[in-house]
């Protein structure tokens, strides 16, 4: 897998990844691995939608990586909650396919219910990647 499978869901804007200090190749291949990787968790049912995308208005710092009805949540939180800080299958893949753009990064996970703000009813199906500081790895 490779640049080729990558498709953002954004027009490619000119100046998207100007500020940066690593191989932009190298990156773009990157997100096209981990895109392959979601297209075979989303067929085996783990998810129904996802979307990999570079926010122009960061210049190339950040990745977010937004995943619907992952049935790997529960797991995720009780990971959390046991004090681990591993993340689960999403944020692994994600890692995995950074490194091999011999980056360094930050890595947030966000957990959201779409549904509803109280805390009460709160059931996240959501997961959101957020990849930030992305730099060169030297």
């Amino acid at each position: 897998a490779d640049k080729r499978n990558y498709h953002s869901p954004f027009p490619e804007m000119n100046y998207e990844l100007e500020d940066y200090d690593y191989n932009k190749d190298q990156m773009i291949d990157s997100l096209g691995a981990l895109q392959v990787t979601l297209d075979r968790f989303k067929a085996a049912g783990l998810a129904s939608h996802y979307e990999i995308s570079i926010p122009y208005d960061d210049y190339g710092s950040v990745v977010t990586v937004a995943i619907d009805n992952d049935v790997t949540l529960g797991s995720d939180l009780l990971l959390l909650e046991q004090g681990s800080t591993i993340g689960g299958p999403y944020q692994a893949v994600a890692r995995a396919a950074l490194e091999r753009a011999q980056v360094t990064f930050g890595m947030d996970s966000f957990f959201i219910d779409p549904s509803t703000t109280r805390q009460r009813d709160y059931n996240p199906t959501q997961l959101l990647l957020s990849v930030n500081n992305l730099r060169k790895a030297y």
